[in-house]
């Protein structure tokens, strides 16, 4: 009897742990919201492309095809001017895969890969090149010498990538057999100048890994301004069997002086986390860093659908622990994409660029680390208009949508009475009828930070249907499940036309039993629900968010009511004295111990507001959030995130 009793006892013990809530580690990480409005074609034909942002603010791009092409942007990527060419191919000699840089003093280097074709002869060799441009890309020099391997294909050298050091230091990377003639091994070499390219000192060996394949790298430098980070592809990891993303990193202090990066560094690491991303297998990483430290990396991969397309992942400010898995480009049965890179606008906005069945195009995707709620007055009747007080003019926090083919948009305001919500759905199938599965948008809330795997106390679901009805859920400690109930207060519009619907509904705080305090943090998620025509049922949501889990949804807060036209002190990067931004009347107004050449503003789209070479810059009848970009005369940038309400 006294063993069964222990039994039971156990029994329910352990019971009773399975139905506790347990708090897991939120995840922090930004996602980033691929715009498929935003999607263009830079180059009709060509591949291996790249772009920048030059200090003028344009847009450069660079492609292979028939030699190296290059292209302008006047306005954020919306349209492109017609290619330019820049070198021919000479002598049966293809120039391939072009990478550029701007550097501080505002030369622009393009550098690139002369590949000989068959029959080889010595006097052809593949090599690395490149030209500069001092005139903003209108003028170009003469070939430059950077490096030559063998004559010989399995001997060559590949892919240039450039990168510059605060000295001043520009430094080449490229994948280099010429040293293993016999084994088929690669390494990662490194030249130098130390004129702004004008010339180049010999390569030396910065990663290898014996009887693999080191390639294809891609320089930054962190946020730190002290590492640099190399983003290679690997084929020497064990049980991989493929090329992977591989980081590795070198102290500035060191800058590879005597030192290289083998197999057994402990600088050489997986980039992407296989513990939460799927092992989507390929190489041609590209590297990058966004303006508040994270660091995002692409590569190509035929995961999930058997064709090559683009993976983008985010990681941290030490280029570790990347995932936020997402695939910028919705692609045809037919359709393939290669050899794709990543740029990072002043503003932080990410363009993707890819060559796709031999087009060269790109897309922007919008980095958010954190959902926001601004205060605001949104009046609910089914219609966006600016000026509501929702945090972007055209309600677009949120911008989904990428992954089944339906665009969708969300944004948040709050006041004293309630947390408002918008949504607008591109829809051209419309479906009302099926109850739990006909279309709406679902918000997800966890009011007390929980954090938990499964829907607990303080949980909240709200399903907005087309139909304009609302269906409403608590979480639950002990079935740790979604319970129906019914909540009263909420004020929800709906209005429809043939290709679109806007949602706009009215939560109560007291309806949800919480009081809206002034910078309180939750965490949030949204799903469509898409009923297609051919009765297949689609949702999306919120890039590697897990529907009931709260840990791996996004932080979401309310912002502190705006007081005063005072927006913030801007803390600059190794600049001793802070850079202060206010509004006065209707300019914005910078004070710097500094000398400033440039100041502009641009709408969280990447549109111009205003720009001037004075401390002031009119901003005119603007409101709302914007990016101020501050160009010093010691070629210093900043960038910080502003709101300008009157």
């Amino acid at each position: 009897m006294y063993r069964k009793i222990l039994l039971v006892l156990g029994l329910l013990f352990s019971f009773s742990l399975f139905s506790m809530a347990s708090r897991l580690e939120p995840y922090s990480s930004s996602r980033i919201f691929w715009d498929t409005a935003s999607r263009s074609i830079i180059f009709q034909s060509g591949g291996y492309a790249r772009v920048i942002q030059l200090k003028d603010h344009r847009l450069m791009a660079v492609a292979e095809n028939n030699g190296i092409n290059i292209a302008f942007s006047n306005n954020m990527g919306r349209t492109w001017t017609s290619l330019i060419k820049i070198t021919n191919n000479p002598n049966k000699i293809s120039e391939c895969t072009p990478d550029l840089i701007q550097l501080k003093d505002g030369t622009i280097i393009v550098a690139y890969n002369p590949r000989p074709s068959e029959p080889y002869t010595e006097d052809r060799k593949f090599g690395i090149r490149c030209k500069i441009s001092t005139d903003n890309g209108v003028n170009w020099s003469n070939e430059i010498f950077v490096n030559d391997a063998s004559h010989l294909f399995a001997d060559g050298c590949w892919e240039p990538s450039l990168l510059e050091l605060p000295s001043g230091e520009v430094q080449i990377y490229f994948a280099d057999e010429g040293s293993y003639t016999d084994s088929g091994e690669q390494q990662i070499s490194m030249c130098r100048s130390f004129d702004s390219g004008k010339t180049w000192g010999s390569a030396q060996k910065v990663a290898f890994r014996s009887n693999a394949r080191d390639g294809m790298p891609s320089a930054i430098l962190l946020h730190d301004q002290n590492t640099i980070a190399l983003a290679f592809e690997d084929s020497g990891w064990s049980g991989i069997g493929d090329f992977i993303p591989t980081i590795g990193t070198c102290p500035l202090s060191i800058n590879w002086s005597n030192y290289w990066i083998d197999a057994t560094n402990q600088k050489r690491w997986k980039a992407i986390d296989y513990t939460y991303c799927p092992k989507a297998l390929g190489g041609a990483p590209y590297l990058r860093v966004l303006p508040w430290g994270e660091t995002i990396l692409s590569h190509q991969s035929a995961y999930g659908t058997g064709k090559s397309q683009m993976w983008v992942y985010v990681g941290d400010d030490k280029a570790r622990n990347f995932k936020a898995m997402s695939s910028p480009f919705s692609l045809g049965s037919n359709d393939y994409a290669l050899w794709n890179s990543l740029a990072v606008v002043d503003t932080g906005i990410v363009i993707a660029v890819s060559a796709i069945n031999d087009r060269t195009e790109m897309i922007k995707g919008y980095p958010v680390r954190q959902l926001e709620a601004p205060y605001g007055h949104p009046v609910i009747d089914g219609k966006q208009t600016g000026g509501e007080g929702y945090l972007k003019p055209n309600a677009t926090q949120m911008i989904l949508g990428r992954q089944q083919g339906t665009r969708f948009t969300s944004d948040f305001a709050y006041d004293e009475d309630s947390l408002y919500f918008t949504s607008r759905v591109s829809d051209t199938t419309p479906n009302s009828s099926h109850g739990s599965y006909s279309d709406g948008i679902s918000l997800f809330l966890d009011l007390n930070y929980a954090s938990d795997e499964y829907p607990v106390n303080g949980m909240r679901r709200f399903f907005f249907c087309r139909n304009k009805k609302y269906q409403t859920w608590h979480g639950d400690n002990t079935k740790l499940k979604w319970i129906r109930n019914e909540l009263s207060g909420v004020h929800m519009e709906v209005k429809t036309t043939n290709n679109h619907y806007i949602i706009e509904a009215a939560i109560p705080w007291n309806a949800i039993g919480i009081a809206p305090t002034n910078g309180k943090l939750m965490r949030a998620n949204v799903m469509l629900q898409d009923y297609r025509n051919d009765s297949s049922f689609v949702t999306e949501m919120l890039p590697d968010a897990k529907r009931d889990a709260s840990w791996s949804w996004m932080d979401f807060t309310l912002l502190n009511k705006q007081t005063s036209n005072y927006i913030e002190t801007i803390p600059c990067n190794k600049i001793q004295d802070n850079t202060i931004v206010k509004i006065k009347d209707k300019d914005i107004e910078v004070k710097s111990h500094l000398k400033i050449s440039h100041i502009a503003a641009f709408n969280p789209e990447g549109k111009l507001i205003c720009q001037s070479n004075k401390h002031h810059i009119p901003v005119g009848t603007y409101t709302g959030p914007a990016i101020i970009n501050i160009d010093f005369i010691d070629g210093t940038t900043i960038n910080k995130k502003i709101l300008i309400k009157r």
